[in-house]
């Protein structure tokens, strides 16, 4: 009687495993299992955050206030409010133009250099380390190295007052236009790098039969970049240029150090704003709806450049 009993546990017991392992087998299956529980806690730690954001922009609170749990809900009067704010749209036109600035100068200068580079020439190596070295050093380095070299008693002031004259030193900090172009030089020169590094892949990724066939017909240099070179890296320039702006957008440390917004906000990029509502001023409703716009408008434009490489597919 016993080993009847035993019989049914046991059968079902192996038609447990036998199933277990056919879903085991199955090769998306096991992939499945494997990233589940990292891709459940990255979800987590995307969707949460987001609805506390959210849920922060239409209430109005600020901590002296007591429990945000119990503020009242404004629903769309914190959005409203930024929409007419004309130092957010002073801050976000600034932080538009150190993009396009930015992006665009280490854009043709990373170009330049990675055409350069496609050749063989002495120390190209050596070259090649020292250009991506900036890439590998913290914002705060750069900075700071940048505060110090533009200090009114800096190394830029005295070589230019000792090639120019004692009338030729520049207050750089003091003045929007000098402290704007100090955030654009420290910017370029540490990104400069990735921009260059992804171009130089991707050149030297190219299929070679169609520059050859182009040498062949009697093309000259100019137009084998222009009508061969250019159209086939189009997707790797796409990609550096939307992770360029997307990473420039986000600039915050080096003003922090550099200029802290000075001259008044001249410098000021919407995410110093957005940090001085929240942490400073303890805006913290008014400063989640305007985190919310901007990562509304991020997510419009990014979708809008990344287009072009749905319909090459």
């Amino acid at each position: 009687m016993t080993d009847l009993a035993h019989k049914p546990s046991e059968a079902s017991a192996q038609v447990r495993v036998s199933r277990l392992g056919r879903i085991i087998n199955k090769e998306t299956n096991f992939q499945i299992a494997l990233v589940a529980p990292l891709q459940l806690l990255l979800w987590f730690l995307l969707i949460v955050p987001t609805i506390i954001v959210l849920y922060l922009s239409i209430i109005a609170w600020q901590p002296i206030l007591g429990d945000w749990t119990e503020a009242p809900i404004v629903w769309l009067k914190n959005y409203g409010d930024v929409l007419s704010d004309r130092v957010f749209w002073a801050a976000l036109g600034r932080t538009v133009a150190v993009v396009a600035i930015t992006v665009s100068l280490a854009f043709i200068t990373g170009l330049g250099l990675a055409l350069l580079f496609q050749g063989e020439f002495f120390a190209k190596r050596v070259l090649t380390s020292v250009i991506l070295y900036p890439m590998m050093l913290p914002w705060v380095v750069v900075g700071f190295t940048f505060y110090l070299l533009f200090l009114p008693q800096g190394p830029v002031n005295y070589l230019l007052t000792q090639v120019l004259g004692p009338n030729a030193a520049v207050s750089w900090f003091l003045e929007p236009l000098p402290a704007f172009s100090t955030i654009v030089l420290a910017d370029v020169w540490q990104w400069l790098p990735f921009m260059f590094l992804i171009l130089y892949s991707g050149l030297g990724a190219l299929p070679r039969e169609p520059l050859e066939a182009a040498m062949t017909l009697g093309a000259n240099r100019w137009q084998i970049f222009r009508h061969v070179t250019l159209p086939m890296l189009k997707p790797i320039i796409i990609i550096a240029l939307v992770i360029r702006a997307l990473e420039a957008f986000k600039i915050f440390d080096l003003i922090f150090i550099m200029t802290d917004g000075g001259p008044g906000t001249k410098t000021e990029s919407i995410s110093l704003y957005i940090y001085r509502l929240s942490f400073e001023y303890q805006r913290l409703s008014y400063a989640a709806a305007m985190a919310v716009l901007i990562l509304l408008l991020v997510t419009i434009i990014t979708r809008m450049a990344i287009r072009p490489l749905e319909y090459q597919e």
